[in-house]
């Protein structure tokens, strides 16, 4: 204990965390009391501050009689529990919930991204959290991931649902017990902990620096023998715009011909698209509606690839605000 008190001298400490505190062995340590004296004693005798952090698994170290939870709590205790959300006629109310949310949504690193933070956005993000904190930022964080891995650059409910049910599965039983409100189900879950999910992050942000690299990867599939012939085109001071969809087409159509056998067909292709109309070079492509994921947030199109499984697309637009209620509008109007 004095040669405690003589480094944190020394080294001019502040105060002492001790952090993950559930994990101390009363057994080993001689006994709660026993251990919460010594506490104790190293507050009066080294006159350092101690914080002690644990999760909720803890709370039975300190809280067995009134003396150990007066000694542990010292000038006070927080229990940081989840996020509260007050709903009313099914909207969110501008709560702590409503704060965090919306300054966590500033820190967006996609292209396509929606300012304001919609209330059907906020209310799948909490349904899916139920506010705990660390939940809530590992599921933006996944999101904004999947979004560039996908190239749809902006988070909607729709991919949130996904990175859900496809990164944090291990915390599903856990989080559900939380929107139960059952106490005793609630209860068996102390920890909220996801296995491997820095693991997971780590490997979205490779194919992520991989396409950055390789922008015209994603387009071909990974098929070497395209990029090998886009890379010949383009250093045949061929348009990268025009010769993307030839050499697409040209895979599509004829299937087993070698490089060398694909680079005059499309060569004549080009060579036809060149004497187009400006006009219709300036055209935009038509879109397939595999790829209406990646359009702008206010495009229809975008809105119809949104729809969940079973939804009815008008289930969607009304979900999305863009059907007016001509019914209600003339009740409240009289």
């Amino acid at each position: 204990m004095a040669l405690m008190s003589q480094i944190a001298n020394v080294h001019a400490i502040g105060v002492l965390v001790i952090d993950e505190i559930q994990h101390l062995s009363a057994s080993k340590s001689g006994g709660v009391e026993k251990m919460l004296n010594f506490f104790v004693t190293m507050v009066n005798v080294i006159g350092l501050p101690v914080v002690m952090v644990g999760t909720p698994k803890a709370r039975a170290i300190f809280e067995m009689d009134l003396r150990s939870a007066r000694r542990s709590a010292g000038f006070g205790s927080l229990l940081w529990e989840p996020m509260r959300v007050a709903n009313e006629a099914g909207q969110v109310k501008s709560t702590e919930w409503g704060a965090f949310t919306d300054k966590l949504w500033q820190y967006q690193w996609l292209q396509k991204r929606d300012e304001v933070l919609s209330e059907e956005m906020r209310r799948c993000w909490y349904d899916l959290s139920q506010g705990v904190l660390d939940i809530v930022v590992k599921l933006f964080v996944l999101a904004q991931l999947r979004a560039i891995v996908t190239r749809i650059e902006r988070i909607t409910p729709q991919l949130m649902k996904k990175v859900y049910d496809d990164e944090l599965k291990p915390v599903h039983p856990m989080l559900a017990a939380l929107k139960s409100g059952d106490s005793e189900l609630i209860a068996r879950y102390s920890d909220l902990t996801i296995p491997d999910i820095d693991k997971n992050i780590l490997a979205l942000s490779a194919k992520i620096d991989a396409a950055q690299s390789n922008p015209e990867l994603p387009r071909y599939g990974g098929n070497e023998q395209a990029m090998r012939l886009h890379n010949l085109l383009v250093g045949m001071d061929c348009h990268s715009d025009l010769v993307a969809p030839l050499i697409e087409r040209a895979f599509t159509v004829y299937p087993k011909l070698a490089v060398r056998e694909l680079l005059p067909i499309i060569l004549e292709w080009y060579s036809s698209k060149e004497q187009e109309p400006k006009t219709l070079k300036t055209r935009k492509p038509s879109i397939k509606p595999s790829a209406w994921h990646t359009l702008d947030s206010d495009d229809l199109r975008f809105k119809f690839s949104q729809c969940e499984k079973g939804e009815s697309v008008y289930q969607q637009f009304q979900r999305s605000e863009l059907i007016f209620d001509a019914v209600s509008w003339l009740k409240n109007a009289g």
